[in-house]
């Protein structure tokens, strides 16, 4: 069995960290459980009302743990930089491969990738290079990319288009990235407020939402 090489280095152990499936599946486990949580626990009230909801000593604790200005807390903060970072590097890890399968000039025929694919055979009446020559033709103006090879006793002909699909799960990593990177950028400076806005008359101040602080 041939061994798989250790990652080398710091930048090494770096990617192998970050590059792995099992990361992205307890980041968003942990995401999920903390805006459940902060979903159910009202965010930014008066101190009194944690007093009344909780008692004195397990609001403290909560309060310390961030859990009543949960999405503003360094530590969803944190979670949220790990789970882009996780997207990034996995997804740079697997373009690489996808890369060279995308933008290849001549894609290289593999037949054993057909062997479990469903087949039919038929008689020919007039052998196969007649059908050859009308197969390719027919496959040619189809397909981008047309190979030809002898197997056997005939020829197989395989087409292939669209390569570039693959590429379409990292426009989904890409979108996932921008809604996390938003997501971080409000939790560093966004803000909650209110303010009545008379029909045609301006405002400058913003009464931020269950505090007496104007923006």
């Amino acid at each position: 069995m041939k061994k798989t090489a250790e990652p080398v280095g710091i930048g090494g152990r770096f990617v192998k960290f970050f590059a792995s499936i099992k990361l992205t599946v307890v980041l968003l486990l942990v995401l999920a459980a903390t805006s459940v949580i902060g979903t159910l626990i009202p965010q930014n009230q008066s101190p009194a009302v944690y007093v009344r909801a909780f008692g004195e000593v397990f609001s403290r604790l909560l309060f310390g743990l961030g859990f009543f200005d949960l999405y503003h807390s360094w530590w969803f903060q944190t979670l949220l930089v790990l789970l882009t970072l996780n997207i990034v590097v996995c997804s740079l890890d697997r373009l690489k491969v996808v890369g060279k399968i995308v933008f290849q000039a001549n894609p290289k025929y593999r037949p054993a990738r057909f062997n479990n694919a469903p087949r039919s055979e038929v008689a020919l009446p007039r052998g196969a290079l007649f059908v050859k020559e009308r197969a390719e033709a027919l496959v040619m103006s189809r397909y981008r990319h047309v190979h030809v090879a002898p197997e056997g006793k005939g020829y197989t002909i395989f087409g292939e288009r669209w390569r570039w699909t693959r590429l379409g799960v990292y426009v989904v990593h890409l979108s996932v990235v921008m809604l996390l990177l938003g997501g971080l950028v409000g939790s560093l400076f966004g803000f909650d407020g209110f303010v009545q806005i008379p029909e045609g008359e301006g405002v400058q101040m913003v009464q931020l939402r269950n505090s007496h602080e104007t923006i």
